[in-house]
């Protein structure tokens, strides 16, 4: 959303026009509203919806965020010249929609509120006069949409619209169900969700709001199920020590005070070399007594339920961390080796034995998930780490040879320069990868240093062969490049399973 609304901001180009930017600067939670911004959206109100929708007095917001950053306006759209119908065909569906949001809730923030009638109906029946029923039925209706003219009307399943009704009116149930209701727990966290809780707990800016939870996703610290966040065996692992570690850091109150210190160096009021001494004693004692009496979480252990028992010799099975998060492994490590991956209830995964032979010792390969994806790893293991990836359509492609180590230095770093063959040809890239990012160009070297190493890689290749995958009745998967035959379009989840 963040990237959609940095897009609108930086200028869309329109047919026409050129580049124009839509909205006004996104990274703020400001209410505030220039007067001539509200002046023309009044005039825009009268013009198209008439005075019914349009207040005596313009209406002025205020932030319930103490920690609001009033340095900017509210989101708005730049101009009223540019309604979202009139740049449609130059926006993407998302950056049309987002715009659309802004521009509805801009212009139904200076309208008329609208009106309701609320209904309350009471029904006595029963079959026994003695001890009458009464049941109760509410709802509401529209009587002037105001503001909804621009919004829409919400609309929710506990919300119902009753016709009139008289009363002492006779009615004819068409059923009456009885229906038994459980208090829900609260709802996972959304990305808006989220925000808004940092926002109301006065953790974060508005800036940073897309930065923090870009960060817990890229660290699989959380994922995303439905929309919705789960917090990984990562995650919890880490919080927890964290905790433990740190807890006056990790409590929302600190978080907002610091926020506030920084406001504070901001203005003036503040040293900002007072503040970092106030931080960093404390910080630094705490982070030397982490290092000495922390454990680490790959040595702690938790014991699995009973009826999970160890596939190889029996044995009570523990639950262990390792770098793609929570296992099952025998309790009698490292005399017995058994490991099983599990789901998220810590539930043993049944292992997927794909029909994909090893391309190191021709056993079958089974289907695994670590940091980066599915990958297939031999069954074999740890007598055996064959490893094999899929391409973006869930194929199999054959490892690659290790690149050649040349003696040409980084322009950036200096370190030496790996030489591979690639589509195009040979290029050079850092060996310090992925901490320098830094290129070679090949077209620049001289021709004598060019043959040479043309030379050394054509050797390199031959010492290192691609090999063709294969599948366990010997059918080729790969071609001699490593990559995947035509014919083979099947995804991960149709290899077939070997008993």
């Amino acid at each position: 959303t963040m990237r959609t609304a940095q897009k609108l901001y930086e200028g869309i180009d329109v047919p026409g026009e050129g580049s124009v930017g839509l909205i006004t600067y996104m990274r703020t939670d400001s209410t505030h509203l220039a007067s001539d911004a509200v002046n023309n959206v009044r005039n825009y109100i009268q013009r198209t919806y008439g005075d019914r929708y349009l207040p005596d007095k313009p209406k002025y917001y205020s932030s319930s965020n103490k920690a609001a950053q009033e340095a900017h306006e509210a989101i708005r759209p730049t101009s009223l010249d540019y309604p979202p119908d009139r740049v449609k065909g130059a926006l993407t569906q998302d950056q049309y929609r987002l715009y659309q949001l802004i521009w509805n809730r801009f212009v139904a923030c200076q309208m008329t509120a609208a009106e309701w009638d609320s209904t309350t109906i009471l029904i006595e029946g029963g079959t026994d006069a003695k001890t009458p029923l009464t049941f109760k039925a509410t709802g509401r209706v529209l009587v002037f949409d105001g503001f909804y003219r621009v919004s829409g009307v919400p609309t929710a399943s506990d919300e119902q619209t009753l016709p009139p009704i008289q009363e002492q009116h006779r009615l004819a149930p068409f059923a009456i169900e009885p229906e038994q209701r459980f208090t829900s727990p609260p709802p996972r966290y959304t990305e808006a969700s989220l925000i808004k809780t940092l926002e109301s707990e006065g953790i974060g800016r508005p800036s940073t709001y897309a930065s923090i939870i870009q960060v817990i996703q890229d660290r699989s610290y959380v994922e995303q199920i439905e929309r919705r966040f789960y917090a990984t065996d990562l995650g919890e692992v880490v919080t927890d020590k964290l905790v433990e570690a740190f807890p006056n850091i990790m409590e929302l109150g600190y978080t907002r005070d610091m926020e506030s210190r920084l406001d504070e160096i901001e203005s003036a009021s503040a040293d900002w070399r007072d503040v970092l001494r106030e931080f960093y004693g404390p910080f630094a004692q705490r982070l030397e007594a982490a290092h000495e009496e922390l454990v680490h979480a790959k040595a702690e252990t938790e014991p699995a339920p009973e009826e999970y028992r160890c596939e190889e010799c029996g044995a009570s099975l523990v639950y262990r961390f390792g770098k793609s998060g929570r296992f099952l492994s025998c309790s009698t490590y490292p005399k017995c080796s058994y490991a099983c991956p599990v789901d998220r209830e810590g539930k043993p995964r049944p292992i997927e034995t794909t029909n994909v032979a090893c391309h190191l010792c021709g056993s079958a390969m089974i289907k695994r998930s670590g940091r980066f994806g599915p990958f297939l790893g031999c069954s074999a293991y740890p007598a055996c780490d064959g490893i094999l990836k899929f391409d973006k359509k869930g194929r199999v492609v054959a490892p690659t040879p290790p690149p050649l180590q040349t003696d040409l230095p980084c322009p950036k770093c200096q370190s030496p320069l790996n030489l591979r063959n690639g589509a195009r040809g040979p290029w050079l890239s850092c060996s310090a990868f992925p901490k320098c990012r830094g290129r070679g160009k090949w077209a620049e070297l001289d021709d004598p240093t060019k043959s040479k190493w043309e030379k050394a890689l054509a050797a390199h290749e031959h010492e290192h062969p691609i090999p063709i995958i294969r599948d366990l009745e010997g059918n080729p998967l790969t071609d001699a490049k490593g990559k995947p035959l035509e014919k083979e379009e099947a995804e991960t989840e149709e290899f077939v399973s070997a008993d």
